[in-house]
């Protein structure tokens, strides 16, 4: 399903839609007006959504992901099952829905809400304090690479052992749970020299040597998954989108989607450098990020 998007297609949606809302250059909320509202928007009538029905769907999908937050607000849980049965709805225009394709696109949705916010907020966080000049520096898709490395949105995950392992010398029995500490592995000096750094640099098509990382190679006797797909590799090192065999499927409608917002606010400064942020222990995410436009007339490269 997401594969057959059309990535070019979602960006400049994003970038327009984004650019709308930034218009004027008077101060807008990022995180009210657009981190969440115009990639799950894009993505929503891309995936089906009738465009008079987005809005309602965006806070539909905006609720169902606020139920898997930890911990979880009081009648979260039954507003999300209200919000699955608005997005049925709206997918179906009261004829009825296949329950898996209801699955794969509130699944499709739920991942584009927060945690592509958090990394449209947490790329415009670094990149708005700097002089415009600069901020036009890099391009877009250095800039999101950087950011998932340096200052990524989703900080942990979770898997469970299916059979007995070992990982670093140290023995896993099946059925445990491991927390994988993504933000520490993307400051990995052995991969990244000067980690704590913030250099966009870093993935700049010029300087990028991607030959540097492990493509993530895996066992095919084992594992009857197709086509190989590279993990670590296609990211470049970093492990925002996972590793490994089950790669984040979702990686290049995401990064489109952010892309486009953040190529539409490229030239706008912060308006506040005090950023809240919102309290959850996996999630790094922006409460709210006020940016104020300028009057220079240079865009992304």
């Amino acid at each position: 399903m997401l594969d057959a998007l059309d990535p070019v297609r979602l960006r400049r949606e994003a970038r327009e839609q984004a650019g709308a809302e930034l218009a004027g250059g008077s101060r807008v909320d990022v995180m009210a007006r657009i981190a969440r509202r115009v990639p799950v928007g894009v993505l929503a009538t891309r995936l089906g959504v009738p465009e008079d029905r987005r809005e309602e769907v965006v806070a539909a999908v905006t609720a169902m992901a606020a139920a898997y937050h930890l911990p979880p607000a009081p009648g979260a849980a039954s507003a999300g099952d209200a919000a699955v049965a608005v997005l049925a709805d709206a997918l179906s225009e009261g004829e009825g829905l296949e329950p898996g394709l209801l699955a794969a696109v509130a699944g499709a949705l739920v991942q584009a809400c927060d945690a592509t916010a958090g990394l449209i907020g947490n790329t415009l966080a670094v990149v708005a304090r700097l002089p415009a000049d600069l901020s036009v520096r890099w391009p877009v898709e250095a800039l999101l690479a950087e950011t998932l490395r340096w200052d990524p949105p989703v900080r942990l995950t979770r898997r469970v052992a299916a059979e007995d392992a070992t990982a670093g010398g140290v023995p896993v029995p099946a059925g445990a749970v491991l927390v994988l500490d993504l933000a520490a592995a993307n400051r990995d000096p052995e991969v990244f020299p000067d980690p704590h750094r913030f250099d966009p640099g870093r993935f700049d098509p010029g300087r990028f040597d991607p030959g540097r990382f492990d493509p993530g190679r895996f066992d095919s006797e084992r594992f009857d998954s197709g086509p190989r797909r590279q993990g670590r590799g296609g990211s470049g090192g970093h492990l925002g989108f996972g590793s490994g065999i089950r790669p984040c499927p979702g990686e290049r409608a995401a990064l489109a989607l952010a892309a486009g917002v953040v190529e539409a606010a490229l030239t706008h400064r912060l308006a506040d450098p005090e950023i809240p942020y919102e309290p959850s222990p996996n999630l790094r995410v922006p409460a709210s990020l006020h940016l104020e436009g300028t009057h220079t007339t240079k865009g992304p490269r």
